[in-house]
């Protein structure tokens, strides 16, 4: 086959178009090369995001040309009008390729599954393909209807913890965000994506997973960077005032981008990141104003905490089993300089000069 048929079938493939002939084709193709395999994966991860980032609101010729993009290499101008004709057999076929696309993501967007954990809860589920996930409080989950068949993609807004099942090299188990895509290459990991957080953060008990800006995320963009066992990628959507570094010879590209941390975690400390799952609350010289968002989210609540200065108070403590806010907050108290009044679901706190 030559670089056009392959390419047509693997669009077939991954739009799920393919007859069982042409999927026979492609998955000796994949198998074949290494190669071949990272190039099925890239061009599975391109789609998927456009089709599940922002499903709703996509406009189909801009999702076909970011995904055309990807399987025609850029050339020089000068070097384009030499192959005139190369082009036009281009143009042809993503030409008859865009119906395709087009078609199977009019019915894509119709059969998305929404899964959430309402604040003040958490919420268990297993998917079809074996994988367990736990949902936080405040979160939601989306994937298609045919997931664990042809796709393992989900889109998730808020915290998860996610075991994954064992799968077919062909269907990688993806995690979009708003701004990021998460490939995994193991088994256990949490990420945290809250839309009012001003952090992305994974962390990886067992197993490995791969990390990337997203193709339609404004941020500025980064290399894939790999996350290891007890490990910990946090990356701010905007550059902070203090500065974080780590030294690795495993992530070279971290000594441009300082708004990217990466901690190495003790194992008796990875409860401070996955304990949530089993109602732990652990703070680790967090500031109020981070601990107010977990604690908005665990309980129900609206926090009012004004003073910049109360916010920015550390605080260290774990809570296990904690019914009320009221105890979580009367805890805090006995060793921060806070005083707080609960009326209905509003909770205001403020400087305790006594």
């Amino acid at each position: 086959m030559d670089n056009e048929e392959i390419k047509l079938l693997l669009v077939k493939y991954i739009t799920r178009e393919a007859d069982e002939s042409e999927i026979d084709q492609v998955r000796d193709w994949v198998n074949a090369h290494p190669e071949n395999e990272q190039y099925f994966a890239q061009l599975y991860e391109t789609w998927q995001n456009i089709l599940y980032l922002q499903p709703n609101v996509v406009n189909e010729e801009k999702a076909f040309d970011k995904f055309s993009a990807l399987l025609v290499p850029q050339e020089t101008k000068y070097r384009w009008l030499i192959k005139w004709s190369k082009v036009a057999a281009i143009i042809t076929l993503f030409g008859v390729l865009s119906v395709v696309l087009i078609k199977h993501y009019s019915q894509n967007v119709q059969s998305i599954r929404e899964v959430s954990a309402n604040n003040g809860g958490i919420k268990k589920i297993i998917l079809t393909d074996g994988t367990l996930v736990w949902l936080n409080a405040g979160s939601k989950l989306n994937y298609s209807t045919d997931f664990g068949r042809k796709n393992r993609t989900v889109y998730l807004e808020g915290e998860a913890f996610f075991e994954i099942a064992p799968g077919k090299k062909t269907i990688p188990f993806i995690v979009n965000t708003k701004n990021y895509t998460i490939r995994d290459i193991g088994t256990k990991f949490n990420l945290k994506a809250y839309p009012n957080d001003p952090f992305f953060e994974t962390t990886v008990l067992k197993g490995e997973v791969a990390v990337e800006g997203n193709i339609d995320n404004n941020a500025r963009e980064m290399s894939r960077i790999y996350v290891k066992p007890r490990q910990v990628l946090r990356i701010y959507y905007r550059p902070q005032k203090e500065k974080y570094t780590y030294k690795s010879d495993d992530i070279q590209e971290l000594k441009t981008l300082n708004e990217i941390q990466v901690l190495q975690v003790d194992s008796a400390k990875m409860n401070k990141y996955d304990g949530w799952k089993e109602d732990l609350l652990v703070f680790d010289g967090n500031t109020l104003d981070e601990i107010s968002k977990v604690l908005e989210r665990r309980y129900n609540v609206k926090i009012v905490m004004d003073d910049p200065v109360l916010q920015n108070i550390r605080y260290s403590g774990s809570f296990k089993n904690v019914a009320t806010i009221d105890k979580v907050l009367n805890l805090i108290k006995g060793n921060t300089a806070i005083k707080y009044s609960i009326a209905g679901n509003t909770v205001t706190i403020t400087k305790n000069n006594n």
